[in-house]
């Protein structure tokens, strides 16, 4: 029984701090993608700064355009600026939280793809009920209701066999009458059989089936509310995918027009305005790209932590803690 537990305490432990890892990780990326687009956004700003001071010599852009631009420059110096603290902050973040010393350096990678994986609920369901300790918590109380009613119907007609041995002494002193007690004077056994209590047994039998009909009130809401909770990760999970990859599409068209906007505004076939619109709208899809990869893996880990099952590897998690034991 204690190696069960110490297994179960040691996955549960695991899985708790993997999902606020990958918390942090991803806010560690989003920080670093966001310095990186800063630094972009900043290069791209004075460059094209130093380009409309020469086309505004010659009149191809306006006096509001190029201030605009040089306006655009100043901002993106305070983004970088911005950027480059908050990145320092998740990087101390996720350092205290693992445990690393304050010169321990981490480069995050980007997960870029995600495995090609569809959960079904009826799957992901059995795993649940095979593995988490919430479906043997429900069987467990269940169990000892019945036992309750059970033991309350047992004792309505209950019979006492009983025995008594009898000692006397005697002496002027009360202390040594005690000090010399003679042999066995009484030796008495019994049978008790109630015959009349006035409806108290038949009370217990009652309030008993009456609190077991309560448990199993709570344990079916409680289990109903379990397998929507699980439904609702599967199918969240499973539209995910479909989420994870528009948003690497719009990624890459949103960079590949930001970069076809800075060559068209070179030659003055657009405003600045839409310049600026394609920058944002860049940086939105490559940030809104990373939100949605941090869902698809915290919807992956949440179903694990619940099923405590890996299905990409399709191993149970309790494995891991099986090698453990062996080194």
């Amino acid at each position: 029984m204690r190696y069960q537990e110490a297994k179960a305490a040691y996955i549960e432990a695991v899985e708790d701090v993997t999902l606020s890892t990958i918390s942090y990780f991803f806010n560690l990326i989003l920080a670093g993608e966001n310095r990186t687009i800063a630094r972009q956004n900043l290069e791209n700003a004075d460059k094209l700064y130093e380009i409309a001071i020469a086309k505004r010599k010659i009149g191809h852009i306006s006096e509001s355009e190029l201030m605009q631009l040089n306006l655009a420059a100043l901002q993106m110096k305070g983004k970088l600026t911005e950027a480059e603290s908050n990145l320092n902050a998740q990087m101390f973040r996720l350092r205290a939280f693992l445990g690393l010393s304050e010169q321990e350096q981490i480069e995050p990678v980007v997960p870029e793809s995600a495995p090609s994986l569809r959960m079904e609920y009826q799957t992901v369901l059995a795993k649940a009920q095979e593995h988490n300790s919430f479906a043997k918590n429900i069987l467990r109380r269940q169990l000892e209701a019945d036992y309750a009613v059970a033991t309350a119907k047992g004792h309505r007609r209950s019979i006492n066999l009983y025995a008594s041995v009898g000692f006397t002494g005697k002496d002027l002193a009360m202390g040594a009458a005690y000090n010399h007690l003679k042999g066995n004077q009484i030796v008495e056994i019994g049978v008790s059989i109630p015959l009349l209590d006035w409806g108290k047994r038949k009370g217990q039998v009652k309030v008993a089936e009456s609190n077991r009909e309560v448990v199993l009130s709570k344990t079916r809401q409680e289990q109903m509310n379990f397998n929507q909770d699980i439904f609702l990760l599967v199918e969240n999970f499973n539209n995910q995918a479909g989420q994870l990859a528009i948003a690497g599409e719009a990624d890459r068209i949103a960079q590949k027009r930001y970069e076809t906007s800075i060559e068209t505004f070179m030659i003055g076939k657009i405003s600045v305005l839409d310049l600026n619109d394609a920058r944002q709208s860049k940086d939105d899809a490559r940030q809104k790209h990373i939100q949605e990869l941090y869902l698809y893996w915290n919807y992956y880990y949440n179903i694990r932590s619940v099923t405590l099952f890996d299905f990409i590897r399709n191993d149970t998690l309790d494995a891991d803690f099986e090698r453990i034991i062996r080194r």
